[in-house]
């Protein structure tokens, strides 16, 4: 197995890189857009976004829910324990891995119950720790199990087929980075020593076919350096300032996000930076309400200890940007911080391909992140986890439509 290169951190000097970057090679995009699209000489792609969409008024893409799975109910199909990872495949069916159960659970694209497969064990076509689910290029589903050390694989039909040894042993849930890409390679994170900021670090391993291993991946690194605090000899980052959150594409690179400041990179395997996106932001101010909800999530150490020697190192602002995630090879969909609309929508900023600012979409429920499963959102339809006030699981289903009443 041959190592690629680290890829890349973004160094301190690329903001100065990207003022002085060269003319334009491409020409512009189109009169609508008033951002700029330069390559530097390495060949690196610099997209810098005005304030204003491209999108005209309009335009702007909906999101309407049609579907959601889940019960307060116990005993139901559908009365999750915890969705470790979900997949969708050609057919719109929902396959769902049970972390709790260890199960996978099927429906169609109408929300009705299919089969549900396997059970707790280490026979075939059982899981013992089930943490990932995954379409191969052949159609079969793939279940990854770190419990048994292996990958069953079943046919749409929910029929077990075969088992194959899995290249690591690592649990994660999700079991980030993991999967096939666009050409059939097979990733897999395996887990490696942290830096003195990380309680953990992992690298991902790209596998043929074969699940040979052919490359080992090692993730980007936040070019900031965060404050830290100590709990328990564990380093566990000051809430609410900013971080790099990065995700592996259908393609094979990697698109990392910088929080604060807002900008995008995507990153080639040997580690090169492809493209840089930037939009201007402005930090969110912290509220009262961010407070309380650090307030429940520490409520027994302030019980005990009364408020944490840190507690003054929370920052007065926090970043514009949370999150992202695919919209199949299309599309980035940039997470923004909630600004408490009436109607609770959520503020997704849009981005093409190329990296041009569409405009904002407004989601109509919560998309949790880490630590549960990303965003899939392909073929015209969203689909993501969300929690409701009692803190239960429903896998959502919404389609995205076009603005002027088109579908996506």
């Amino acid at each position: 197995m041959t190592r690629a290169s680290r890829l890349a951190t973004v160094p301190a000097t690329l903001v100065a890189a990207l003022a002085a970057a060269c003319a334009a090679d491409a020409p512009p995009p189109g009169p609508a857009w008033t951002g700029t699209m330069d390559t530097l000489p390495s060949g690196q792609v610099v997209v810098r976004n005005s304030a204003d969409p491209l999108w005209r008024e309009g335009d702007a893409w909906r999101v309407v829910e049609v579907l959601r799975i889940g019960s307060v109910e116990g005993g139901r199909p559908d009365a999750f324990g915890r969705v470790a990872a979900f997949e969708v495949d050609d057919a719109g069916r929902i396959w769902i891995v049970d972390e709790i159960a260890q199960q996978l659970i099927v429906f169609d694209g109408s929300g009705a119950h299919l089969r549900t497969i396997g059970r707790p064990g280490a026979g075939p076509g059982e899981f013992r720790a089930a943490v990932d689910v995954d379409l191969a290029p052949d159609g079969h589903v793939w279940v990854v199990d770190v419990g048994n050390a292996r990958i069953s694989v079943f046919d749409t039909a929910g029929r077990y087929l075969d088992a194959k040894p899995i290249p690591t042993k690592f649990k994660m849930t999700p079991w980030f980075g993991g999967g096939f890409d666009a050409h059939g390679r097979f990733y897999a994170p395996v887990q490696a020593p942290p830096s003195p900021a990380e309680q953990i670090a992992f690298t991902l391993v790209r596998h043929d076919a074969a699940l040979v291993p052919r490359d080992t991946l090692e993730r980007p690194v936040d070019p900031v350096e965060r404050d830290v605090v100590y709990v328990r000899g564990y380093p566990v980052p000051i809430p609410l300032q900013g971080r790099l959150v990065w995700r592996r594409s259908r393609d094979g690179t990697v698109w990392a996000l910088i929080t604060d400041p807002y900008r995008l990179f995507e990153l080639g395997w040997s580690g090169d930076t492809l493209r840089t996106i930037t939009r201007p932001s402005e930090p969110v101010p912290v509220t009262e309400a961010d407070m309380e909800r650090l307030r429940e999530r520490w409520a027994r150490t302030i019980e005990r200890e009364g408020l944490p020697r840190w507690w003054s190192r929370i920052p007065d602002t926090k970043p514009p940007v949370t999150g992202l995630f695919f919209q199949e090879e299309r599309n980035l969909w940039v997470e923004r911080q909630p600004d408490g609309a009436p109607d609770g929508t959520r503020p997704f900023d849009v981005f093409d391909r190329e990296g041009r600012y569409l405009g904002v979409v407004r989601v109509p429920f919560a998309l949790s992140g880490l630590p549960g499963p990303d965003p899939i959102a392909r073929d015209g339809f969203l689909y993501g986890v969300t929690l409701d006030s009692l803190d239960v699981q429903y896998i959502v289903k919404a389609r995205i439509v076009r603005g002027r009443g088109g579908a996506e």
